[in-house]
């Protein structure tokens, strides 16, 4: 297995980056971005400044109740709905 340091880019998303180099390790250590697998330093590098992080998905009103122990219904009777 390899493993390459490159500079940390702007914007990140390092399990995306794993599935789109097929490596199998990604992560910060020391500043650097570090990459292991068996691909060459130039098929990592090439992988990361094409890499494109997907915006996270904001959380639908049900997921954020659900996180607290709450449900729509629970809101609604709450309120008095």
């Amino acid at each position: 297995m390899n493993f390459y340091e490159f500079d940390i880019p702007k914007e990140l998303n390092g399990a995306q980056l794993k599935a789109e180099l097929s490596c199998t390790e990604v992560y910060i250590r020391d500043d650097k971005l570090v990459i292991g697998g068996s691909l060459t330093q130039a098929q990592a590098a090439a992988g990361i400044k094409a890499h494109k992080p997907i915006a996270p998905k904001e959380p639908t009103l049900d997921e954020k109740l659900a996180s607290v122990g709450l449900s729509v219904a629970d809101l609604k009777s709450a309120l008095g709905l």
